[in-house]
């Protein structure tokens, strides 16, 4: 018996300018695609054939060009064309992938699929925690398995709930049943973190109803907010054996979760560029962070602004500071042929500085995506990218040639400072800078999302 296997993934920002290409695509297929996934030994050790097909799986960009989509969306139908008679399939998605033309792109191909299989297999899913839940995705697929740690760190384990969740099903015969509620709120995605209250114990709450007989998944999703599209919101999945125990369950937790709503506050020092570089500037502490968020990568913004940059230029910044990275491709294709030392102008800024580093930047997927160039204007350190990127382990500089180690202020293209950097923080400044990315919901005009939505509006509300 053959289960298909497939991953298809990018966090799309539709208020940013970048469409992902093929290029910004961690591509695979075949045993590389297998390699890339934590589900094979699960299947085989059940007995079960596994049919590797796509992994296509981008850095969050804007939103995905429709050529560009079908020509991954297509390699995944085919391998369901030619293996037809498999009786399960599990994607992993990330839930947010806004298709232009098309608008969700998990809920395109699901449709497609079923198009193909009709209702025989079961598909099952994992999926971000940051997923803005379809409400019609119930209606093509029977279980998912969401992320319950923000930031992420358990993407292997909720990979491995969708494949034993669907071994459970085909070994039992029961076909699962999901129940969507959408919850009508958006959080500033950067406010959220499941190691804190009130989200940590919602959170153990849902382990706990997974231990039920008869329910596979309890998930809290929590929305992508830098998306304009109708099926933007939090919201709660169950999927269960009985349709009306889903409910019951997906009801409760919803109202549980709508009234945190107010709560989530930011927990690091956050305030306006200029005040966080004041900060910096003044701060006692050995090496301080701030992260850029209204330009973060890693939420799908173009990573190329410099408003903190010239503030540091202008203040004459005295402390050995790094900024990582700058989107700059004209840049670093100007000087990449100047040697370390040598002195250049950077007309954008108007000022001059000199060759540091050349070297290389690490994408999604952590393989090399391209060059990188890093420059030095007095005591500070910029790293130009060629493409868009994430300094968010201690290796993506040591890719760069640049010891982060050595500086006292680092500013990087992030909204929370990833796990990956804590240990390198001793204190953590959040800049409320404008961008792609901006956490002030009421700057981003969501024109197509379903209101009222809270906190856009005040609203009392009940499952």
């Amino acid at each position: 018996m053959k289960i298909i296997c497939a991953s298809f993934q990018c966090e799309s920002n539709s208020l940013a300018s970048l469409h992902p290409s093929k290029s910004d695509f961690v591509y695979a297929t075949g045993e590389e695609a297998l390699k890339k996934l934590a589900v094979r030994e699960i299947f085989e050790d059940a007995g079960f054939e596994v049919i590797p097909s796509v992994y296509a799986v981008a850095l969050p960009s804007g939103t995905v060009e429709k050529h560009i989509y079908m020509d991954y969306a297509n390699e995944i139908l085919d391998t369901v064309r030619e293996n037809s008679d498999a009786v399960g399939i599990y994607i992993w998605f990330h839930g947010s992938m806004e298709v232009d033309e098309i608008g969700s792109g998990e809920l395109y191909l699901l449709k497609e699929i079923r198009k193909i299989v009709g209702d025989k297999p079961i598909i099952s899913m994992t999926m971000d925690a940051h997923a803005n839940i379809t409400d019609e995705l119930s209606e093509y697929a029977e279980i998912t398995s969401g992320f319950k740690t923000v930031p992420h760190v358990d993407q292997v384990e909720s990979q491995e709930r969708a494949a034993r969740a669907l071994i459970r099903a085909l070994k039992t015969g029961k076909r699962p049943k999901m129940y969507i509620q959408r919850v009508p709120f958006l959080l500033k995605n950067d406010n959220v973190k499941t190691v804190e209250e009130p989200l940590q114990s919602l959170v153990e709450e849902t382990k706990e109803l997974e231990k039920l007989d008869g329910v596979y998944s309890v998930n809290l999703f929590l929305g992508h907010c830098w998306v304009d599209a109708p099926n933007v919101s939090a919201s709660v999945v169950v999927c269960a054996d009985d349709i009306d125990e889903a409910e019951k369950i997906a009801k409760t937790m919803a109202n549980k979760l709508w009234a945190t709503r107010a709560v989530y506050k930011f927990n690091v020092e956050a305030d306006e560029a200029e005040a966080c570089v004041d900060l910096a500037i003044a701060g006692e502490e050995n090496r301080i962070f701030i992260t850029d968020s209204g330009d973060n990568t890693t939420a799908g913004a173009e990573g190329d602004r410099i408003e903190i940059l010239k503030l540091l230029i202008a203040k004459n910044v005295e402390k050995k500071t790094c900024v990582a990275g700058i989107t700059n491709k004209a840049l670093v294709d100007e000087f990449w042929k100047r040697e370390d030392g040598e002195e250049i102008f950077i007309s954008e800024l108007g000022v001059k500085a000199s060759v540091k580093a050349h070297g290389e930047i690490l994408g999604w997927g952590g393989d090399v995506i391209g060059r990188a160039l890093t420059v030095s204007i007095g005591n500070i350190d910029v790293i130009y990218t060629e493409a868009r990127s994430s300094y968010e382990f201690k290796k993506s500089f040591e890719y760069s040639n640049v010891n982060l180690l050595e500086y006292r202020i680092v500013v990087l293209k992030m909204g929370y400072l990833f796990t990956t950097m804590k240990p390198y923080a001793d204190r953590e400044l959040f800049a409320l800078t404008e961008g792609s990315s901006c956490v002030e919901l009421k700057k981003l005009n969501l024109k197509n999302i379903i209101r009222p939505m809270y906190p856009l509006e005040d609203f009392e509300w009940k499952a």
